[in-house]
């Protein structure tokens, strides 16, 4: 069995809708649009979702293509998803908080043949960490604390 990746990122909120995440040694920049108090200045943490999801399915099938001898040239793939905002607005607390239905479009070129297409889906689809995170449940603990502003100006100014 090897070793367990624990993933790790800070994410500091600017304003309710713009926020800056340390990721190793990169910034990530999210925004909403302005239709959601945001500037639209960079993609919102329900494009990352979609844009995670493509990103991981293209190294998944490079990496299990060249397992499998399998010459892949380039990927296209495109990753929509459909949400129905009234839950995160708060307007209908029925339904999800976030996307209903992602569909992914990948298109190849490659000189593989169709059983060898199908093998290489079937092993993307069973392997592909983001896949997994999206299609089943994850157990996610949320906790929540303060800090007073003084407690802040104090550490501020140590």
């Amino acid at each position: 069995m090897s070793a367990l990746y624990t993933g790790t990122v800070t994410t500091i909120g600017e304003t309710m809708a713009r926020s800056v995440t340390d990721s190793n040694a990169f910034k990530i920049f999210m925004d909403e649009p302005e239709a959601l108090g945001g500037r639209n200045g960079a993609p919102s943490p329900l494009d990352f979702i979609l844009a995670a999801h493509g990103g991981c399915l293209n190294y998944m099938i490079f990496f299990i293509a060249n397992e499998m001898g399998i010459s892949i040239e380039k990927t296209e793939i495109t990753v929509t998803g459909k949400l129905d905002p009234a839950k995160f607005v708060g307007t209908d607390m029925n339904g999800r908080a976030g996307y209903q239905e992602i569909d992914v479009q990948i298109c190849l070129t490659s000189e593989a043949s169709d059983e060898e297409i199908a093998r290489l889906k079937t092993a993307v689809e069973q392997r592909c960490p983001v896949s997994d995170n999206l299609t089943h449940a994850t157990p996610v603990s949320i906790s929540m604390t303060t800090r007073s502003t003084h407690y802040m100006e104090r550490c501020d100014s140590e």
